[in-house]
């Protein structure tokens, strides 16, 4: 027998099964439904002799009508008592007649109103007597008679009379959550029988439709697992197992491009670690000369003492009259006094680079940033570079000067900062003609905002998000390590500022702009210096 046929004759049994399971469980839920209706009056037939059991235990016995009567004379509470939980019994027991559908239980019924009414009707009767003071024998024989009355109603309450009505109540509930148990058993039969036969289809299909292909897929991903990157899975249809096919040769695709590239891959990261270690070593042979540098510069203020010292006597001697009779004579004190003005002027920039050099620890102090950017602005006006691109500084003059622009900061790592992004101005404008570099310190509201802005080379949209990462530069190889900027970022990170650069593309030039916290009401506690605006 063929497998179609297979398949179609268990679909037919499964189908014919199906179908009696869902006329049993119709007919059950049914029988159910009508079950239901007769669960709730069952319930509440049970609930209502409950009720009257209740409300017959509370009812006042023969004894309390006695001493409530010696007690507190004629009437009392016990009276109304009497009748208001004689009304209530009648009222359930009218109830439970509506609800009861046998012979007995309404004969029992019936039989509790009649023994409770005649109850009531002797406790009234008695408690007239008392409130009217009739005759003690009148009284006695009231009493007598509800004494007779409470005793039949004792003798009720002994037998039990109200029990079958409750009894036949759970009875008929049982019988109920029996037929809603079998139906459920049928159900859950039912629905167990329809899992298994759909399991077993769908697990003859699955075996059938996904095996092979699985089986190809297995057998290709171990081949690529032995290196074999030419293998294919052939696709066919275009169903999940299609697309995972074409997924596998795609990813073997690009598995052999990878393998392809990596080689070269690995040739360019070699070549860009070796650059990284040249750069390296530039960097340390920079530092060597710097300290070098630094030790000349020590040495060099004590002769430019001399040399100034020497010129200011040789000035002072040079008034005098006879020889300032002589002609040859006539130029010396201005000589002289050249050569010790640039002697100090020396002096005075060698001691601005020994301190800057000078490793010191990161302090945030009040200061006021605009003598910084005038002292950044000198130095960088010495680089060769500046002598064909000016550096043009732009501070708002008060009457005293350039206006204080107060902030907490370190001098000289600000210092540094200004320098990095001026350097990188520079080299950035050496190959534009008529090119400079601007610098602009403003006071904005709460903030001291710095603009270092360049007429150069511009920077690409591509390259603003990257250029303070560590190691990127876009300088050509050897003169860059890519550092400068980042060392900006994190050098006003530690003041908690900002820097942002703009550039509207290649060839259009770029503005970075430093933002620091602003410190307002210094007044005088922070002395401006004359000397280091004075730019020359």
């Amino acid at each position: 027998m063929r497998l179609r046929t297979k398949l179609l004759f268990l679909f037919l049994a499964s189908g014919g099964f199906l179908l009696l399971e869902g006329l049993v469980a119709a007919y059950g839920l049914g029988q159910v439904g009508t079950d239901v209706d007769r669960l709730q009056r069952y319930t509440q037939t049970d609930d209502l002799c409950a009720q009257v059991k209740t409300e017959l235990a509370r009812l006042p016995g023969y004894r309390e009508l006695a001493e409530s009567a010696v007690a507190r004379g004629p009437g009392g509470s016990w009276s109304r008592r009497l009748t208001d939980t004689a009304d209530r019994i009648l009222i359930l027991c009218t109830s439970l007649g509506k609800l009861t559908s046998t012979e007995r239980s309404r004969a029992a019924i019936e039989r509790v109103a009649a023994v409770v009414t005649s109850y009531r009707q002797a406790g009234r009767a008695y408690a007239q007597a008392l409130k009217e003071e009739r005759p003690p024998e009148q009284v006695l024989s009231s009493r007598n008679a509800a004494k007779d009355t409470y005793e039949r109603l004792s003798l009720l309450q002994d037998e039990g009379v109200i029990e079958p009505v409750g009894k036949e109540a759970r009875l008929a509930i049982k019988r109920v959550v029996r037929r809603a148990e079998l139906l459920n058993r049928w159900v859950t039969f039912g629905g167990l029988s329809l899992a298994v036969i759909l399991t077993l289809v769908s697990a003859i299909v699955l075996a059938r439709v996904t095996a092979q292909p699985i089986v190809r897929l297995l057998r290709a991903a171990r081949e690529v697992g032995h290196g074999n990157l030419d293998v294919s899975v052939s696709v066919r249809g275009n169903d999940e197992l299609a697309q995972l096919s074409r997924a596998f040769n795609d990813m073997t695709l690009r598995l052999k491009q990878v393998y392809g590239g990596l080689e070269a891959e690995v040739r360019k990261r070699t070549d860009e670690l070796r650059r990284r270690e040249e750069d390296l070593e530039r960097e340390r042979r920079l530092a060597a000369i710097g300290r070098l540098a630094t030790g000349v510069a020590h040495e060099v203020p004590s002769p430019l003492t001399v040399i100034a010292g020497a010129a200011e006597g040789l000035r002072d001697r040079a008034q005098d009259p006879e020889l300032k009779q002589v002609e040859a004579f006539e130029d010396f004190p201005d000589y002289l006094e050249t050569i010790e003005s640039e002697a100090y002027r020396l002096k005075r920039l060698v001691r601005r680079l020994l301190d800057f050099s000078r490793n010191k620890p990161t302090k945030l102090l009040p200061l006021d940033l605009a003598p910084v950017v005038a002292d950044a602005v000198s130095l960088a006006r010495l680089d060769p570079l500046a002598k064909e691109h000016p550096v043009q500084l732009d501070l708002r003059e008060g009457p005293d000067g350039p206006l204080p622009l107060y902030v907490r900061g370190d001098e000289d790592a600000l210092k540094e900062a200004l320098l990095n992004l001026l350097f990188n101005a520079l080299k950035a404008v050496r190959n534009s003609r008529g090119s400079h570099v601007e610098v602009s310190a403003r006071g904005e509201k709460d903030e001291v905002v710095v603009r270092v802005k360049d007429t150069g080379v511009g920077i690409a949209p591509a390259d603003l998000e990257k250029i303070f990462e560590p190691f990127f530069t876009t300088a050509k190889e050897g003169e860059g390590t890519g550092l400068g900027l980042s060392l900006v970022y994190g050098t006003l990170e530690r003041h908690e500022g900002l820097i942002h650069a703009e550039s509207k593309g290649p060839g259009q030039g770029a503005t970075f702009e430093i933002r620091l916290p602003r410190l307002k009401g210094r007044g005088s506690s922070v002395r401006v210096s004359r000397e280091s605006l004075r730019i020359k």
